[in-house]
Protein backbone atom coordinates (compact mmCIF):
# COMPACT_ATOMS: atom_id res chain seq x y z
CA UNK A 1 0.00 0.00 0.00
CA UNK A 2 1.42 3.36 -0.98
CA UNK A 3 1.34 6.25 1.43
CA UNK A 4 -0.46 9.44 0.53
CA UNK A 5 1.65 11.98 2.36
CA UNK A 6 1.89 14.54 -0.42
CA UNK A 7 -0.67 17.18 -1.26
CA UNK A 8 -0.80 16.12 -4.91
CA UNK A 9 -1.61 12.52 -3.94
CA UNK A 10 -4.37 13.66 -1.60
CA UNK A 11 -5.76 16.05 -4.20
CA UNK A 12 -5.80 13.30 -6.82
CA UNK A 13 -7.78 11.11 -4.44
CA UNK A 14 -10.10 14.02 -3.63
CA UNK A 15 -10.81 14.59 -7.33
CA UNK A 16 -11.49 10.85 -7.80
CA UNK A 17 -13.85 10.90 -4.79
CA UNK A 18 -15.75 13.92 -6.12
CA UNK A 19 -16.07 12.27 -9.54
CA UNK A 20 -17.41 9.13 -7.85
CA UNK A 21 -19.91 11.20 -5.89
CA UNK A 22 -21.04 13.04 -9.03
CA UNK A 23 -21.56 9.71 -10.80
CA UNK A 24 -23.72 8.50 -7.89
CA UNK A 25 -25.71 11.76 -7.96
CA UNK A 26 -26.20 11.43 -11.72
CA UNK A 27 -27.39 7.86 -11.19
CA UNK A 28 -29.84 9.03 -8.54
CA UNK A 29 -31.15 11.69 -10.93
CA UNK A 30 -31.73 9.08 -13.65
CA UNK A 31 -33.38 6.53 -11.36
CA UNK A 32 -36.68 6.24 -13.20
CA UNK A 33 -38.27 3.67 -15.47
CA UNK A 34 -36.68 4.14 -18.90
CA UNK A 35 -33.17 4.60 -17.49
CA UNK A 36 -33.45 2.54 -14.29
CA UNK A 37 -30.83 -0.12 -15.06
CA UNK A 38 -28.46 2.45 -16.54
CA UNK A 39 -28.77 4.46 -13.31
CA UNK A 40 -28.12 1.37 -11.18
CA UNK A 41 -25.12 0.61 -13.40
CA UNK A 42 -23.80 4.12 -12.74
CA UNK A 43 -24.47 4.11 -9.03
CA UNK A 44 -22.70 0.82 -8.23
CA UNK A 45 -19.22 1.67 -9.54
CA UNK A 46 -19.61 5.33 -8.54
CA UNK A 47 -20.40 4.30 -4.97
CA UNK A 48 -17.41 1.97 -4.95
CA UNK A 49 -15.09 4.74 -6.13
CA UNK A 50 -16.37 7.44 -3.79
CA UNK A 51 -16.49 5.24 -0.69
CA UNK A 52 -13.07 3.66 -1.24
CA UNK A 53 -11.30 6.92 -2.06
CA UNK A 54 -12.95 8.69 0.88
CA UNK A 55 -11.82 5.90 3.20
CA UNK A 56 -8.25 6.27 1.95
CA UNK A 57 -8.50 10.05 2.30
CA UNK A 58 -9.71 9.82 5.89
CA UNK A 59 -6.64 7.73 6.67
CA UNK A 60 -4.40 10.09 4.69
CA UNK A 61 -5.50 13.26 6.49
CA UNK A 62 -4.66 11.59 9.76
CA UNK A 63 -5.15 13.06 13.18
CA UNK A 64 -7.38 16.06 12.41
CA UNK A 65 -10.21 13.56 12.01
CA UNK A 66 -9.65 12.16 15.54
CA UNK A 67 -11.40 12.86 18.82
CA UNK A 68 -10.68 16.17 20.56
CA UNK A 69 -8.73 14.62 23.45
CA UNK A 70 -6.11 13.28 21.02
CA UNK A 71 -5.45 16.57 19.20
CA UNK A 72 -3.23 19.57 19.80
CA UNK A 73 -4.40 23.15 19.23
CA UNK A 74 -3.39 23.28 15.55
CA UNK A 75 -5.11 19.98 14.80
CA UNK A 76 -8.25 21.09 16.65
CA UNK A 77 -8.31 24.28 14.57
CA UNK A 78 -7.94 22.28 11.35
CA UNK A 79 -10.68 19.85 12.37
CA UNK A 80 -13.04 22.66 13.33
CA UNK A 81 -12.38 24.51 10.05
CA UNK A 82 -13.00 21.32 8.08
CA UNK A 83 -16.27 20.66 9.90
CA UNK A 84 -17.43 24.26 9.45
CA UNK A 85 -16.64 24.14 5.71
CA UNK A 86 -18.42 20.78 5.49
CA UNK A 87 -21.45 22.22 7.28
CA UNK A 88 -21.65 24.99 4.69
CA UNK A 89 -21.29 22.41 1.92
CA UNK A 90 -24.05 20.26 3.42
CA UNK A 91 -26.32 23.33 3.51
CA UNK A 92 -25.73 23.81 -0.24
CA UNK A 93 -26.34 20.11 -0.87
CA UNK A 94 -29.64 20.30 1.01
CA UNK A 95 -30.69 23.25 -1.16
CA UNK A 96 -29.91 21.08 -4.19
CA UNK A 97 -31.98 18.30 -2.61
CA UNK A 98 -34.85 20.72 -2.01
CA UNK A 99 -34.78 21.88 -5.64
CA UNK A 100 -34.68 18.26 -6.82
CA UNK A 101 -37.58 17.43 -4.51
CA UNK A 102 -39.66 20.20 -6.06
CA UNK A 103 -38.85 18.80 -9.50
CA UNK A 104 -39.52 15.20 -8.46
CA UNK A 105 -42.89 16.09 -6.92
CA UNK A 106 -44.46 16.07 -10.38
CA UNK A 107 -42.94 12.71 -11.34
CA UNK A 108 -44.44 9.31 -10.75
CA UNK A 109 -42.91 7.55 -7.74
CA UNK A 110 -41.53 10.84 -6.43
CA UNK A 111 -40.75 9.43 -2.99
CA UNK A 112 -38.26 6.91 -4.38
CA UNK A 113 -36.64 9.55 -6.58
CA UNK A 114 -36.23 11.99 -3.70
CA UNK A 115 -34.95 9.36 -1.26
CA UNK A 116 -32.32 8.18 -3.76
CA UNK A 117 -31.12 11.74 -4.32
CA UNK A 118 -31.13 12.49 -0.59
CA UNK A 119 -29.05 9.37 0.08
CA UNK A 120 -26.56 10.28 -2.66
CA UNK A 121 -26.19 13.84 -1.35
CA UNK A 122 -25.92 12.58 2.24
CA UNK A 123 -23.03 10.28 1.34
CA UNK A 124 -21.34 13.21 -0.43
CA UNK A 125 -21.89 15.43 2.60
CA UNK A 126 -20.31 12.95 5.00
CA UNK A 127 -17.10 12.96 2.99
CA UNK A 128 -16.75 16.75 2.84
CA UNK A 129 -14.49 17.14 5.93
CA UNK A 130 -11.98 14.62 4.54
CA UNK A 131 -12.14 16.25 1.10
CA UNK A 132 -11.55 19.70 2.60
CA UNK A 133 -8.60 18.49 4.65
CA UNK A 134 -7.13 16.60 1.70
CA UNK A 135 -7.25 19.74 -0.40
CA UNK A 136 -6.00 22.19 2.23
CA UNK A 137 -3.38 20.33 4.29
CA UNK A 138 0.24 20.99 3.35
CA UNK A 139 2.74 18.23 2.63
CA UNK A 140 4.02 16.37 5.66
CA UNK A 141 7.54 17.18 6.80
CA UNK A 142 9.75 14.21 5.83
CA UNK A 143 11.87 14.72 8.96
CA UNK A 144 8.86 13.74 11.08
CA UNK A 145 9.00 10.24 9.61
CA UNK A 146 12.72 9.50 9.76
CA UNK A 147 13.31 6.18 11.46
CA UNK A 148 9.61 5.24 11.34
CA UNK A 149 8.69 2.10 9.41
CA UNK A 150 5.89 2.58 6.83
CA UNK A 151 2.53 1.10 7.73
Amino acid sequence: MTTTRTRSDRRSLAVAAVIGHLVVIAGAALLREPTFWFAVGLMGPGLGVCVSTTAVLRKAVGRPGSAAKDLDERELLLRDRAHYAAFQGICVLMLVDLAYGLYAAGQPDSGSLLSAMTAALFVFGTSLPALWLAWRLPDDDPEDFEGVAPA
